[in-house]
């Protein structure tokens, strides 16, 4: 007996298999459901993008646009996974967009071409590697130095730089960014908060850290979670609310 879908991943990967082994309109029918399959994914990605100054229909249609070239191009083989290569090849289109589209702050022509470079390296790594790329790995796949791909990446702030005068109401209607940044004189605040979120999360029970991994790193739906783990999306949602909630409590200074 066939064992059920339990996933949105083994729908898409179960039609792009079918789809390798025909021709003509059944390969093109089968290649339009797997597509219509991976709209959630692409969903998901183009989320993590808003609020930087692109219009957020804009950025579902670009998702949308590289989630069709990636399900054109790929080709299934022994172990392969299509949300492993389309993630990378989504997530760099976005990025491409915000270079050519979305600048605030106008950088010089040779930061943005270097971004660029880095976003298609960045692509390409993720792909081979199925994880994030290190700065070294990235500097070494382009060919320049560490220092030139921090400072690429530092230049993303140049598409919608936040106002200072932003409202933080997750913490009191009155609280504003600037409230949140650390003295100048202490460079110290970042490194506690980056210390302590990394305690926290170490802290977390195994199937806590498997959640946020799934779901922060590797993209996966709610719903693919809970199937994983054998909860409802509802369950998995909630778990993932009180989670979040005990990282930030983490990071509120004491006393």
């Amino acid at each position: 007996m066939t064992r059920p879908l339990t996933s949105a991943s083994e729908t898409m990967e179960r039609l792009f298999r079918s789809a390798a082994e025909v021709d003509g309109p059944p390969r093109q029918e089968l290649l339009s459901e797997a597509v219509e399959a991976g709209v959630p994914l692409a969903q998901t990605l183009a989320r993590r993008y808003r609020g930087r100054g692109v219009d957020h229909e804009d950025l579902d249609q670009v998702a949308y646009e590289y989630l069709v070239r990636a399900a054109h191009n790929y080709r299934p083989t022994e172990g392969s996974d299509f949300r492993s290569y389309a993630v990378p090849t989504i997530r760099g289109g976005i990025r491409h967009h915000f270079r050519d589209h979305a600048w605030a702050v106008k950088l010089p022509r040779r930061l943005q071409e270097l971004q660029a470079r880095v976003n298609t390296a960045h692509a390409e790594l993720t792909a081979v590697l199925h994880r994030e790329p290190t700065v070294h790995e990235l500097a070494d796949q382009i060919g320049v130095g560490a220092d030139d791909v921090i400072e690429a990446d530092r230049a993303r702030g140049c598409f919608q730089p936040s106002s200072l005068d932003a409202p933080l109401f997750v913490e009191s209607p009155n609280a504003r960014l600037q409230d949140r940044l650390p003295d100048p004189a202490d460079t110290y605040a970042l490194v506690d908060q980056i210390e302590s979120l990394q305690r926290a999360v170490a802290g977390l029970p195994a199937r806590e850290q498997l959640i946020l991994r799934r779901r922060f790193s590797e993209h996966r739906t709610q719903a693919e979670i809970g199937a994983e783990i054998r909860l409802s999306q509802m369950q998995v949602s909630r778990l993932l609310g009180n989670i979040i909630a005990r990282l930030q409590q983490a990071l509120m200074p004491s006393g």
